[in-house]
């Protein structure tokens, strides 16, 4: 599977999991320039660091988002029931996004080891 920054992925998940509760959302690291998140009319979000193209999220009629990175395959990211989330790129080992008890996400592809997103301070 393409490596996607854990920010970026956990940036995507956090966005789904508020579901339109706000219009646009600014995050920054430490050091690192920031990034924007907003939405869009037909549901979606797009996400975009100065001087980079932006990913775009457009919903799926079934539920989930298709995320678009230019350069790059579309990734599908579908919810699970229950909770998390499927993340996979056509023809590419999926990875998963399971919620944790204490909060954030545990990202990862089965026998590898996961990423941890923490709490987004929101």
């Amino acid at each position: 599977m393409r490596k996607l920054r854990a920010g970026q992925l956990g940036l995507i998940i956090f966005a789904l999991s508020v579901d339109g509760a706000a219009a646009q959302y600014v995050f920054q690291a430490p050091g690192q320039a920031p990034t924007y998140l907003r939405r869009t009319p037909d549901g979606g979000y797009v996400m975009q660091t100065p001087g980079q193209m932006p990913s775009i999220a457009t919903p799926k009629p079934g539920g989930g988002y298709v995320v678009r990175e230019p350069g790059q395959m579309p990734m599908s990211v579908t919810p699970l029931r229950g909770g998390g989330y499927v993340i996979q790129t056509p023809g590419q080992t999926p990875s998963y996004a399971i919620p944790r008890p204490g909060g954030g996400y545990m990202i990862g592809a089965p026998g590898q080891v996961p990423t941890f997103v923490s709490h987004l301070p929101f």
